[in-house]
């Protein structure tokens, strides 16, 4: 473990050409938010961030607990923290992007943070090589919860690391009222804490104990929301009512089998490909140093964690759910590429082509029938000026909004996406009432036979391409 320990000491940066290296992820984030600060609420993002903000900020934040309507069963602080964002600079979309910044900050300052850890000139790529993950870059473009947690788990994992435990402690607690996935990876935390010792210490009882300290304060509060919740509504996560209860559907062995197969293609996806097939490449017969890595065990940790809802229900299998495994891949790697015997240049190569193909996957757009998720990269950005041309034929044509049918994530009043003044918006898809449709090739929810009876049936009334995307207004025939 003395090997171990010696991996984990911070060392000093190289000067030659560490402020270009140092300028090109904060170059790419800024350029990045800068492009996405005025985008309307898209995604899961207008219900964790838009609606429950909109709730505490119009009710002056009375209640604790959300309405039924828009509670996931979630801790809502960062709607919280958003609607005391709008309290204090106004509700706008920029105001709503800003609130962003400080995490993103965080993220970055935690990146370059850890990339001191390596021995390797290539360690200072380290943070060029997380910034350019699409799942990424697809989440500081939208007001994401899901950035607050990742920056707060990589600074809970340099807590650990370097022994900090006031810090894990206010990481720990902050994860807790973000999410339930937050509650995860404090878990997470908890159990890297517990394997980052020296001589399997973490075999000892006590050692199990010492550890739970720092977390101790956030597993009371964890439990606190949980059973509030559970005492005062008489569920946790959905209810019979609930609008996403059908993500909540268990499924039999074939869909668990399915479920692994989109799991695969979760951590595979946009890019991670090749990141994931060098680093066990890298880790192929060296199994003496996989175990020397504690950010293997992190991968472990963090992966088995979410497995069970991964595989046991419907749709609750989003890119973003794993951004702490993404983290710990990419440290794996990188430690695994600094402990190889090859040359400099080899191992520049490898990197470079890594870093290529992560990159291309932030411009990966799936055929035409083939579900992906657009929160996850940001190539659904050219949606926002096709779903603003086509709002603007419908009021130019004096058509309803209500009369058109759609599916998610267009459902509903355009302030919730804008926060604009118009409370007219789209309807729920149903091809027996609705007069028009409007498609898009970022909804996931058009079955086979729904696309085939508008494309065969229906009449294309407008059709808007953008960067590969597409809208189509249908009418009824």
């Amino acid at each position: 473990m003395k090997k171990v320990k010696s991996l984990l000491q911070p060392k000093e940066w190289p000067e030659t050409g560490a402020i270009l290296l140092g300028i090109a992820p904060v170059f790419i984030t800024i350029s990045v938010w800068l492009r996405s600060c005025r985008h309307p609420f898209f995604w899961d993002t207008i219900q964790l961030a838009s609606r429950q903000a909109q709730w505490y900020y119009d009710q002056h934040f009375k209640y604790l607990l959300l309405p039924d309507v828009i509670d996931s069963g979630h801790p809502s602080g960062f709607g919280m923290y958003l609607a005391l964002c709008w309290r204090g600079f106004g509700q706008s979309l920029l105001v709503s992007h800003l609130a962003i910044i400080p995490f993103v900050v965080l993220t970055l300052l935690g990146l370059f943070r850890l990339s001191k850890i390596f021995n390797s000139h290539l360690a200072r790529f380290f943070p060029l090589l997380v910034v350019i993950d699409p799942v990424f870059l697809g989440q500081i473009s939208l007001v994401s919860p899901d950035v607050a947690l990742f920056a707060l788990f990589i600074w809970g994992v340099l807590a650990v690391i370097e022994k900090r435990p006031k810090l894990l402690l206010f990481c720990s607690l902050v994860l807790a009222i973000i999410s339930l996935r937050g509650m995860m990876a404090v878990l997470a935390l908890y159990f890297f804490q517990l394997v980052s010792v020296e001589n399997r210490n973490w075999r000892k009882p006590g050692h199990w104990l010492r550890s739970a300290l720092p977390f101790i304060p956030a597993g009371v509060l964890a439990l606190a929301f949980l059973g509030y919740h559970a005492w005062a509504k008489s569920w946790v996560g959905f209810h019979a009512d609930s609008p996403w209860r059908e993500s909540f559907t268990v499924v039999g062995f074939k869909g668990m089998l399915k479920n692994g197969f989109v799991l695969a293609w979760r951590i595979a996806d946009y890019g991670r490909v090749f990141l994931v097939l060098t680093t066990l490449w890298l880790g192929y017969k060296q199994f003496k140093v996989v175990k020397s890595i504690p950010f293997f065990a992190l991968v472990v940790i963090t992966l088995l964690i979410q497995i069970p809802h991964f595989l046991l229900f419907q749709g609750v299998s989003a890119h973003r759910y794993l951004l702490p495994f993404y983290l710990a891949l990419h440290l794996s790697f990188f430690m695994l590429l600094e402990q190889r015997q090859f040359k400099i240049k080899v191992k520049s190569i490898i990197l470079g082509l890594v870093m290529l193909g992560l990159a291309g996957g932030n411009f990966w757009v799936y055929p035409s029938g083939i579900a992906q998720g657009w929160d996850s990269t940001p190539a659904h950005w050219p949606h926002f000026a096709l779903r603003k041309e086509l709002v603007q034929y419908l009021d130019q044509q004096g058509i309803p909004l209500k009369t058109v049918g759609t599916t998610f994530p267009e459902i509903g009043p355009l302030y919730w996406r804008d926060l604009n003044a118009r409370q007219d918006g789209f309807s729920p898809l149903d091809l027996a009432q609705n007069e028009y449709v409007y498609f898009s090739s970022v909804m996931n929810d058009f079955s086979d036979e729904d696309r085939k009876l508008l494309f065969e049936t229906w009449t294309r009334v407008l059709t808007l391409k953008k960067a590969g995307l597409s809208t189509i207004l249908f009418k009824k025939p």
